[in-house]
């Protein structure tokens, strides 16, 4: 099998998942063991001849188990490989540590229900663009096709990518003083936006396909023309994913910058669709707040007009946090966190472009998280407190 564009690293990869798979076969009983995500995608990132952040596996079984079973064999495969095992994600004010985040993302599917799996991304990939370790080859079960995949796809992505950017970077990082491994971690949440904002865009043309190298060939077919500065930014990003070589990076800040820019540029193209036209970050950010929680969950949904069902994600959220001000909200927390998050990218900028953005900033933050006091950094812990006890559900 292939996991990467080295033979050396497939060795150590393929070494790495037999471990995983005789833990998991030890532990329980699927129908098939998945290889997703970029090693399964046979393009998984090389790091100085070595496999980098994660391994993403799916159980098939008759019956998915509790999230807490998958997360305790991603933590125990994860330590039986030699890594930490813990999410980055889930962190606030730590600094990155490459062995210690490394970790194995292990979930579960029903078998019986694979023909039921939402039209997503994630989903398209593992029908696509994966590998089989163990057992059966469902894949054929999956049904989806790219023109499947809707706008909602690429707002999640909108999400996930603007809370990355924030995670990797904070002030002191943002003026140069980077400790350990948090370079690496900027390059690459940089790398995986402008790779994100890609994938956007081609959802946008109602097109999609399942590897970064299969992307960045259509994204330079249907572009070249209409953004061909970002088109040579997207096979930059491609090349250095499959690769990180960190020597390509001159100025790691300056490459972060650029891939919020280019994140702040899709999603101005994107509100295009709900009608908005503003290019101001604070209007454009309000108008999509007042108009994506009425679209996002159509596709998820048997009725437009049963929307306000996302208020029971804010019962959920409100259980993991106790954070009381968020039932006050019927919008989705998941969609709310993009906002504040957003504007958090560009508050980094000064004290005075924080204090500019602060009160728009406030507004959407304090009913998701409780925020100490008004600096950039308590903010940014507030923000990123909500990402991770939203996202880390693994809703989707």
């Amino acid at each position: 099998m292939k996991y990467t564009i080295s033979k050396q690293v497939d060795e150590i990869v393929k070494n790495h998942l037999e471990t995983i798979k005789r833990i998991i076969l030890e532990n329980c009983n699927p129908r098939a063991i998945i290889l997703f995500g970029s090693y399964g995608k046979g393009e998984g990132t090389i790091l100085n001849n070595q496999p980098f952040n994660d391994y993403d596996i799916y159980l098939v079984e008759d019956k998915k188990r509790n999230d807490k079973f998958y997360e305790d064999l991603g933590k125990k495969s994860s330590k039986a490989i030699g890594f930490g095992g813990e999410e980055f994600v889930e962190t606030q004010n730590e600094s990155y540590d490459k062995n210690r985040f490394f970790h194995v993302d292990i979930r579960g599917l029903n078998y019986n229900k694979l023909h039921k799996l939402k039209k997503t991304t994630r989903t398209f990939e593992i029908k696509y663009a994966s590998q089989i370790l163990y057992g059966e080859d469902v894949r054929s079960k999956i049904n989806i096709q790219e023109s499947d995949i809707s706008l909602s796809e690429a707002w999640r992505h909108a999400i996930n990518k603007s809370c990355l950017l924030l995670l990797s970077m904070n002030k002191e990082r943002f003026n140069g003083n980077f400790k350990k491994d948090e370079k690496l971690i900027a390059a690459y949440y940089s790398i995986k936006t402008f790779l994100a904002c890609c994938e956007m865009l081609l959802i946008l043309k109602n097109r999609f396909k399942g590897t970064y190298q299969e992307r960045n060939r259509l994204f330079k077919e249907l572009y070249s023309k209409e953004f061909p500065d970002l088109v040579k930014k997207i096979d930059f990003a491609t090349k250095l994913k499959l690769n990180l070589e960190m020597t390509k990076i001159k100025d790691v800040v300056k490459f972060w910058k650029e891939a919020r820019d280019t994140l702040y540029f899709t999603i101005y193209l994107l509100a295009k669709t709900l009608g908005i036209e503003e290019k101001d970050k604070l209007k454009l950010m309000h108008e999509i707040y007042m108009k994506l929680p009425f679209e996002y969950f159509d596709p998820y949904l048997p009725s437009h007009k049963l929307y306000p069902l996302q208020y029971l994600l804010n019962l959920k959220y409100y259980l993991r946090t106790k954070h009381f001000k968020t039932l006050t909200s019927w919008r989705d927390p998941g969609i709310r966190v993009i906002f504040p998050a957003f504007l958090l990218l560009y508050a980094i900028e000064s004290n005075e472009e924080f204090q500019k953005l602060l009160p728009e900033i406030y507004c959407y933050l304090h009913k998701l998280a409780p925020i100490e006091e008004d600096t950039f950094e308590d903010y940014r812990k507030a923000a990123l407190y909500a990402y991770g006890k939203y996202y880390t559900q693994k809703l989707i």
